[in-house]
């Protein structure tokens, strides 16, 4: 019943206004909580809370931080398995509020992108250990072909387009070094009843699942992915290396650029 009221709200599109809604809840409900850890880090450089909301559907600082770090550490263990270099070159695709870029290892040379061009400015004047680029929707990135050796996207491909999907895993293949790698999240394993009837049918038959009528790369746009498609598909001619494996409510898939 909830997908087919989230359904109707994104038809009839009022999905926007919810969302509003729901973050000045969410604001409210964490304000106690999210004095008390400034005051507890006050160090800490808090990001724009909407932003927050937009990007990972909620408002808690503590909450930021603690997944952050942990989602950086399991992502720091697949480069350091598959890149055999003392100071990698590391892309963040879609490093948002630089959650996990924050927490990489001072070895890695890192470089942070993503489409809104607020969240970018933000980290560029509060994050010092990484450099970050503003992308557009479409690709290029603005770096040289072959600058990278590992390239990561943490929910990503999960708010794109059918076409935009093509457009970046050809974009990712230009910017990573042959034999480069890329480490991502994936819509793969819908739970019971998350997908209407039809949309079932289609991920069943190995297609792309993709919810629109907003816009396109936000948190409400959604795109659902079988292991077929991203083995026959996505990465067709790529090596893979390691998934599907669970990550923090979605599913890790890793392979090597040829």
């Amino acid at each position: 019943m909830k997908q087919r009221l989230v359904s109707l709200a994104r038809q009839l599109g009022v999905l926007p206004a919810l969302d509003a809604a729901r973050f000045i809840r969410s604001k409210w409900r964490t304000s106690a909580e999210n004095q008390a850890f400034l005051a507890a880090h006050p160090d800490f450089v808090a990001p724009p809370l909407w932003w927050m909301h937009d990007m990972y559907r909620h408002t808690s600082f503590e909450l930021y931080w603690r997944t952050g770090k942990a989602m950086a550490a399991r992502i720091v263990e697949h480069i350091d398995q598959h890149v055999q270099l003392p100071a990698p070159r590391i892309a963040d695709w879609g490093c948002g509020l630089a959650r996990l870029v924050r927490h990489l290892p001072d070895r890695y040379h890192c470089t942070g992108f993503d489409y809104n061009a607020g969240a970018i400015r933000w980290c560029a004047e509060h994050i010092r250990s990484a450099t970050f680029l503003h992308n557009e929707l479409r690709p290029p990135l603005a770096v040289e072909a072959a600058s990278f050796d590992a390239l990561y996207a943490r929910s990503v491909f999960t708010h794109l387009s059918a076409d935009a999907h093509s457009a970046w895993i050809a974009e990712i293949a230009r910017v990573l070094a042959p034999g480069g790698v890329f480490i991502g999240t994936f819509h793969m394993n819908p739970a019971p009843g998350q997908l209407l009837p039809g949309e079932q049918a289609q991920f069943d038959r190995g297609e792309l699942v993709v919810r629109g009528r907003v816009k396109e790369g936000s948190r409400t746009y959604v795109a659902y992915h079988p292991e077929a498609y991203l083995r026959e598909d996505l990465f067709r001619g790529w090596e893979i290396l390691g998934g599907p494996d669970k990550f923090f409510g979605q599913t890790l898939f890793i392979a090597r650029r040829p």
